[in-house]
C-alpha cells in the first residue's frame, strides 16, 4: 500500500498521483507565494511563519520542511525575484541592435509591472524591512555587472566604468521604489524615456 514516503530503493512512492518531492516542492512554492501576497499587501513586516503558514493553508511543521526561518524564506523569495528580473534585462543588454536601449527600458517596464508583490519586494522592500539589508548586498552586484559590461563598455578606464554603472544602478532603484510607492507621479512612457536619457548622459560623460 502507498506510504507517499520514498522508498529504500529510491523509487518514489505515490500518493494521490504525486510523489513526496513533488508534493514538498508545491508546499515549498505554496508558501513562497503566501509569503509573496503578504508582501503585496503590507510589505516585509507582515511576513511571519504564521502569517505564511495561515496564507498558504498550512501547518508550521511544513514551514520548517522548507525554511528554517522568515528570514531565510524573504532571502531565497528575494533572490529568485531578482534572478527572474535580471534574465531579460541580460537577453536585451547583450545585443547589438541599435535600438537596444530603448527595448532595454521598455522591457525594464513591462517587468516592473508585470507582478506588483515581486516589484515590490525586489525595489521598496530593501528600503524598508530590516533582514533584506544583506541579501540585496549579495544580489545588487550582478545588476552592476550588466550595466559595465555590457551598455558601458566604451569607458576605457574600469574604475569609471564602476563609478558609473554602480550609480545608475542605485540610482534606478530609487528611482522605481519612488514610483511603485507613489511618491513619483508618472507614466510608464516617462519612466522609460527618463532610463533611455540616463544611459545616453553617461556615454557623454564619459566618452573617451
Amino acid at each position: 500500500m502507498p506510504t507517499g514516503q520514498d522508498s529504500a530503493g529510491g523509487e518514489p512512492r505515490i500518493w494521490g498521483g504525486t510523489t513526496l518531492t513533488e508534493r514538498r516542492e508545491a508546499r515549498r512554492a505554496a508558501l513562497l507565494d503566501a509569503a509573496l501576497d503578504l508582501i503585496g499587501e503590507a510589505g516585509a513586516g507582515a511576513v511571519t511563519m504564521r502569517a505564511v503558514c495561515r496564507t498558504a493553508g498550512l501547518t508550521d511543521r511544513y514551514f520548517y520542511e522548507s525554511f528554517t526561518s522568515r528570514d531565510q524564506l524573504l532571502d531565497i523569495l528575494y533572490r529568485q525575484v531578482a534572478d527572474e528580473f535580471l534574465a531579460p534585462m541580460t537577453a536585451f543588454a547583450a545585443t547589438d541592435d541599435p535600438a537596444r536601449d530603448r527595448e532595454l527600458a521598455r522591457v525594464l517596464v513591462d517587468k516592473v509591472l508585470e507582478d506588483p508583490r515581486r516589484s515590490r519586494l525586489f525595489l521598496v522592500e530593501p528600503y524598508s524591512s530590516t533582514g533584506l539589508g544583506q541579501t540585496t548586498i549579495a544580489v545588487m552586484p550582478a545588476f552592476t555587472r550588466l550595466i559595465q559590461d555590457h551598455l558601458f563598455t566604451h569607458i576605457a578606464d574600469p574604475e569609471r566604468r564602476r563609478l558609473a554603472a554602480v550609480t545608475m544602478a542605485s540610482g534606478n532603484a530609487g528611482m522605481f521604489s519612488a514610483w511603485l510607492n507613489g511618491s513619483l507621479r508618472v507614466t510608464r512612457e516617462q519612466v522609460a524615456d527618463h532610463l533611455v536619457a540616463v544611459i545616453t548622459a553617461y556615454r557623454a560623460m564619459y566618452r573617451d
